[in-house]
Order: structure tokens, then C-alpha cells, then sequence
């Protein structure tokens, strides 16, 4: 590999000062090992001048061998978005607050720690990963629906206003959903009868999670190319302190407000074609039903540390959707 192509969010949540410091960091080391570099400036699109994708895909045509991205997820699953099935590995030097892929891939969650492990790495550390979609749009983490998206819209409204005009601001705010956010009735297809569920929340992931949540989920493989599909039945308000204590021991793939499964491919259906709002890695979408989920086995190529053991991953073992009736285990009709 003779040039590398670097991507940086100047508004990522380290801030600018911090982003330009951590992009001379990797242009000098990767210059110390003989690779030139070019630094393309993400979100940017002057008047007359070639957006920030259009030199991503200048980059790949003159041989780029790598592109770092300096982001959190929103900023990898855009840059990830001109990568599919590219030769060119992704290299993630984490920004954002989850950082849920570089997790997954045992990438340095320290950005100036990520640098040097990512310039350390042979060609060898390169794999290849799944990437999720949901009506032709992609993420790599998660897709999500009803109460979920509103609370994570929350979160990001009240980043920034100091810690405890935050907390404050967010509890209120979950707490208001919480009582007034209304169930909705769904069908899940994914090659057998359909179940019908009544539910707030609904989560899809990019290759299913483990039990344990510390903090954040994660998943021991990216590249089984099935889909995690997660809710919470309608229930009453007090159990949800229990739900929370068995997320945060690893114990609520037990719990009967929760249903889970795993499925190649899923369609939801609302009963009317309607608009959902969709949020894909923490990206707002706009989607009319039916929706149709799916992954692109492979299609994404990434550089990774080796793990080494997964000792602390407990990989959730679910039913298989295409399978399910509605009287298996962990799901109820409606």
C-alpha cells in the first residue's frame, strides 16, 4: 500500500481542536512507514468543488489502500455507505459517544490509542463484515422503531448543556414517553406465519447481540449474516426497573416482556401502509411500510485487531423467526 485516504469529522464530539491534532497523528504515521496521504474534510461541499464522497470515490479509483475515517457512527456508516463491496478497507479511529462498531471489532476506544494500532496493522488484519439494510438503506450497528428512536432524538437534543441540565432534561423526557408513547401493533414475516406483536420498541441489529450489555450492547461476530430482532411487550410500568437490572446482568433474554429472534431476512407490517420514522446508527429516516429488512454478507471490508479471546462474549442463542408461531416461547399474540 503506497497512499491512504483519510476521512474527518471536524464536528465529531472530540471536538475540532482535538480531530485536527488526532489527523496529524496518523498523517505522520503513516508517512513514517512510506504511505502518502490525502484528507478529505467529511460533510464538506463547497460551490463548484467536488463533494466529500464524490473524492472518496476519486480516492478508490486512483488505488487507495485504506480509508481511516475520524467519526463516531453516524460518520463511519456514511463513509461505510461508499465502501460496500470496495477492496479498500475501513479503518475506524473512534470520536462519537457508543463507538458501537469499533467496540465490536476490539479497536481502541482511546482515539489517539486507535491511531497507533491501526498504523501498526498488517493487510492480514483485514476482514470482511455484514452490513444491515432496511428499504435500500444501510446500517452497520442498528435499525430502530416507536420509543427507542424518540429517546436516542432526546439524548442528542441534550448533548452539550453540562451534565446535570442534561440528566435532568433526559429523565423528564423518558419519563413523559414512557407514560404516553403508544404501543403498536406489528407483523413480522420472515418466511413463515406471521406473529403479531403489540409493542413500543422494536430493534433491529446488524448480526445478533450478546446478553451482556457493558454498558453498551455488543455482538462476539459481525459476520453471521442474520439479523437480531429485539421488542418489549405491553405491560405495566413497574416492571420496567426489573427489565433494567436484568439488561444490565445479562439475565432479560429470560424475561417474558421481551421477545427475540434471528432471521436471514424480516418484513414488518403495520396493517396500513403508513410512515415510520427509522433510525439507522443514530441517522432519522423516513419509511413507508411494508419494511423490509436484510444484510449484504461480506460486503464491507474492515481492519481490526485480533480479539484474541472471547472469553466474556455469550453469544444470545434465539429462535429462528422463520420458524416461529405465535405460541413459541418469548413472543405473545396480540
Amino acid at each position: 500500500m503506497s497512499h491512504a485516504t483519510i476521512v474527518v469529522n471536524q464536528r465529531a464530539g472530540a471536538g475540532a481542536s482535538q480531530v485536527e491534532a488526532l489527523t496529524h497523528r496518523l498523517n505522520e504515521r503513516l508517512r513514517e512507514r512510506g504511505i502518502a496521504t490525502t484528507v478529505i474534510r467529511f460533510g464538506d461541499d463547497p460551490h463548484g468543488k467536488p463533494g466529500w464522497k464524490e473524492a472518496i470515490q476519486t480516492a478508490l479509483a486512483h488505488g487507495s489502500g485504506r480509508i481511516y475515517v475520524l467519526g463516531g457512527d453516524g460518520t463511519v456508516l456514511a463513509v461505510a455507505e461508499t465502501l460496500v463491496d470496495q477492496a479498500a478497507p475501513l479503518a475506524i479511529v473512534p470520536l462519537g459517544t457508543a463507538n458501537l462498531l469499533a467496540r465490536d471489532l476490539g479497536i481502541p476506544l482511546e482515539p489517539s490509542a486507535a491511531v497507533d494500532a491501526l498504523t501498526e496493522l498488517a493487510d492480514e488484519a483485514v476482514r470482511s463484515i455484514c452490513i444491515g439494510r432496511v428499504n435500500g438503506h444501510l446500517f452497520l450497528n442498528a435499525s430502530m422503531i416507536g420509543l427507542s428512536t424518540r429517546l436516542a432524538r432526546t439524548r442528542e437534543a441534550v448533548r452539550g448543556r453540562g451534565l446535570f441540565r442534561a440528566v435532568v432534561r433526559f429523565a423528564s423526557k423518558a419519563l413523559w414517553l414512557l407514560r404516553r408513547y403508544p404501543y403498536r401493533r406489528m407483523h413480522l414475516h420472515a418466511g413463515g406465519k406471521p406473529i403479531k406483536v403489540k409493542t413500543r420498541a422494536l430493534v433491529i441489529t446488524n448480526n445478533p447481540i450478546n446478553t451482556k450489555m457493558r454498558p453498551y450492547p455488543s455482538r462476539a461476530r459481525l459476520d453471521t449474516s442474520l439479523l437480531g430482532i429485539y421488542g418489549i411487550h405491553k405491560g405495566p410500568l413497574h416492571q420496567l426497573p426489573r427489565l433494567a437490572l436484568r439488561l444490565l446482568w445479562g439475565r432479560w433474554a429470560d424475561d417474558p416482556r421481551l421477545f427475540h429472534y434471528q432471521a436471514a431476512a424480516l418484513r414488518i407490517e403495520t396493517g396500513n401502509q403508513r410512515k415510520l420514522t427509522v433510525m439507522n446508527d443514530g441517522e432519522r429516516l423516513r419509511l413507508r411500510t411494508p419494511l423490509h429488512y436484510d444484510t449484504l454478507p461480506g460486503s464491507l471490508r474492515v481492519l481490526a485487531p485480533n480479539r484474541g479471546s472471547q472469553a466474556d462474549a455469550e453469544p444470545l442463542t434465539s429462535p429462528t423467526l422463520s420458524k416461529a408461531t405465535a405460541s413459541d416461547p418469548g413472543i405473545t399474540p396480540t
